[in-house]
């Protein structure tokens, strides 16, 4: 998170940073407080309930701090207490979403540009804005700059006791207002690249309803398919945006489930250090830029594979297969999940996943040489039998 620090008058301060996006927003505030409460009570002011997907506060030696949600539908009040345990700083970190309305290709996202708390208290911001975005609206008393080269609102301002602070930035763009409820991201390395197959479960937190789903592929992605439970569902490939058909239309918080397959090339997909293969990456497949509750990230190797060294994951060794895996939940491309994984391929690797293909292949193989065998085998004993001549009859005896 960026840093900016104004000097304030009261000895009680808050440093808010805001990552906003159309699909969520990450809010981390750092409180330093004159005193060491037992508790802490900060609140936000949400549209309705489940705009609050997660909230979590940690202390100075970054354990966890017990804390408790009220809401209140009359004021539309969320009230968060920490209980601090008379430490007098910790991180409060939170994460909304449904807070964005589209209208055309305008989105308008609504904020808590400072907390709400009980005591008066300076307080700063750093509201990073949403990426691939053009922002025409946002509030008067902020700044418009770089932090960290990246476009943000800064400002400041000293909090009055149980006042609320929102306000709504307006912004342009192409964006898909879904989350993601579930995703297997498995990740198959075979000698040609790797073959991706992303299992998904996708909710609609847009206000309208949604017929399909567009997301942005890698650029060396080829061969891609879609599929669920019944079969092989529709798409539409222009240039790296797919656009997936549901298959039946979704409403707003309703979930549609799909896989999708693609390769990817070994020239883009992994690197050759000192005789290893390296593959490394996000534990989101590069489409993702939303939110996941519920993440599986699967790397499978070839057979044969040695000396295999994971960073990020746990390498698991089967019978017939070898792969490196990993869960997270509340995952998003701001989360900075990564994995690295070295291993020195066997002389002729073969993709776990491809065992029983290349079983099903021999043994059709063997059947076709088979009959073709057997079928010269008739031809040759054919000609044989036509090329023989008839014995003559025995001659009868004369009485």
């Amino acid at each position: 998170m960026g840093q900016w620090c104004p000097v304030f008058a009261s000895s009680s301060t808050v440093q808010r940073t805001i990552i906003a996006e159309p699909y969520y927003q990450i809010y981390e505030d750092q409180f330093t407080l004159s005193s060491s409460p037992m508790n802490f009570t900060v609140s936000f002011i949400l549209p309705n309930p489940e705009a609050l997907h997660s909230i979590k506060a940690y202390g100075p030696d970054n354990s966890a701090l017990n804390l408790y949600a009220a809401w209140d539908g009359s004021t539309g009040n969320m009230t968060i207490l920490v209980e601090t345990n008379g430490t007098s700083s910790f991180t409060l970190e939170t994460i909304l979403h449904y807070t964005t309305q589209k209208s055309s290709q305008n989105y308008t996202t609504f904020l808590n540009l400072y907390p709400a708390v009980e005591e008066e208290m300076g307080a700063n911001l750093i509201l990073f804005t949403p990426s691939n975005s053009t922002l025409f609206e946002y509030p008067e008393n902020l700044t418009y700059t770089t932090v960290d080269g990246k476009p943000a609102l800064v400002g400041e301002d000293i909090l009055e006791p149980s006042r609320a602070y929102n306000a709504t930035i307006g912004y342009s763009g192409d964006f898909e207002l879904i989350e993601i409820n579930n995703l297997e991201h498995r990740i198959a390395v075979g000698s040609g690249g790797i073959t991706v197959t992303d299992s998904v479960q996708v909710v609609n937190i847009n206000s309208n309803i949604a017929y399909n789903v567009t997301i942005r592929l890698p650029d060396s992605a080829s061969l891609v398919r879609v599929y669920d439970s019944i079969g092989y569902m529709n798409y539409e490939l222009n240039g790296a945006y797919l656009t997936i058909d549901l298959r039946t239309r979704i409403l707003p918080t309703e979930r549609a489930s799909f896989t999708l397959v693609y390769d990817i090339p070994a020239a883009s997909a992994f690197e050759s250090q000192a005789g290893n293969i390296v593959l490394s990456g996000s534990f989101l497949p590069g489409w993702c830029q939303y939110l996941v509750r519920n993440l599986t990230l699967v790397v499978e190797l070839p057979l044969g594979s040695s000396n295999v060294v994971a960073q990020g994951l746990q390498v698991i060794n089967g019978s017939s297969w070898i792969a490196c895996w990993n869960q997270a939940s509340d995952v998003t491309p701001h989360s900075g999940l990564e994995y690295v994984v070295s291993f020195v391929p066997a002389p002729y690797s073969i993709p776990a996943g491809s065992v029983v293909l290349l079983v099903f292949l021999v043994a059709i193989t063997v059947a076709i040489i088979a009959y073709y065998f057997l079928k010269i085998r008739k031809n040759e004993l054919k000609k044989r039998f036509e090329a023989e001549p008839s014995l003559p009859k025995s001659p009868k005896r004369k009485k």
